[in-house]
């Protein structure tokens, strides 16, 4: 192996290896409950779980109605002894289709948002 390729090699190596463990250093979306398109009873609360632990001050949920009228009762809070969860309480939700948004910021300040849906059955 020449000395180019050689040296081509170890940067390529070093530069994927730092590409991975950065894109592993965010708070991606892992569990929500209720899921992604479900249809469910109307839930008194909203709970996602991330693949990284979470700076809950920094981190926040909003739920809106078909309206875009926020739902939530209260801020966003750390699930007790998973520092990897928020959870969200609601008030009651009437039937419908309804968009949770959130983000997500790690605790070494990544900060990821998403969105999803789901329908409360009458």
């Amino acid at each position: 192996m020449s000395r180019v390729t050689g040296l081509a090699l170890a940067l390529s190596l070093a530069v994927s290896t730092f590409a991975a463990s950065h894109a592993f250093a965010h708070a991606h979306l892992r569990t929500a409950s209720p899921a992604e398109g479900a249809t469910v009873a109307a839930p008194a609360e909203i709970v996602l779980g991330f693949t990284e632990a979470l700076e809950v001050r920094l981190s926040s949920i909003t739920v809106r109605d078909a309206q875009g009228q926020a739902v939530q009762a209260a801020p966003a809070e750390a699930v007790p002894g998973d520092g990897k969860a928020l959870k969200i309480r609601l008030k009651a939700a009437a039937p419908g289709p309804y968009t949770v948004e959130w983000a997500a910021t790690s605790v070494d300040t990544h900060r990821v948002t998403g969105q999803y849906r789901f329908i409360v059955r009458p």
